[in-house]
């Protein structure tokens, strides 16, 4: 089961382009699977900080972090 609130389904959403609307999103997608390019992360991380009041550290901006939306959310939630 995903623990993520509503608000974080839809800002992975906005930038994956190869995940159809009917389609479920999984922790364990890459974002690469999903279409999600860099300049996309990057947006998603400002995104992520306005939405849940957090500042990511330089220390969470590695890959493995922002992998799947699972590895991101673990990373969010942590920050709250």
């Amino acid at each position: 089961m995903v623990d993520w609130p509503p608000a974080f389904e839809p800002l992975i959403r906005e930038r994956s382009r190869l995940l159809s609307a009917d389609s479920p999103l999984e922790p364990d997608q890459s974002l690469t699977e999903l279409g999600v390019d860099s300049l996309e992360v990057v947006e998603l991380i400002v995104n992520l900080e306005t939405e849940f009041d957090i500042e990511i550290p330089p220390e969470l901006l590695q890959p493995e972090v922002f992998a799947t939306p699972g590895t991101i959310w673990n990373a969010v939630r942590s920050l709250m």
